[in-house]
């Protein structure tokens, strides 16, 4: 039996890497078809990013290091 995935229609990135590690750990063969990032998604990608950085959503280096060592 094959197991294909369409990662293309799992928009939550947390929800594929989730899905590829528990794959990889129960040692279950796959195969993805995702397909490759359009040049317009990926600009819309960067326009989306650099809005978000200019609305101030976003963390520093130092905040990030002092976040993680509360975890």
């Amino acid at each position: 039996m094959e197991l294909i995935i369409d990662f293309d229609k799992i928009k939550d990135p947390s929800k594929r890497e989730w899905l590829i590690t528990s794959l990889k750990l129960m040692h279950i063969g796959f195969q993805t078809s995702e397909k490759p990032q359009t040049i317009t998604q990926y600009n819309n990608d960067l326009e989306k990013g650099d809005s978000e950085i200019e609305q101030g959503d976003f963390i520093t280096a130092t905040d990030l290091k002092t976040e993680s060592d509360k975890w």
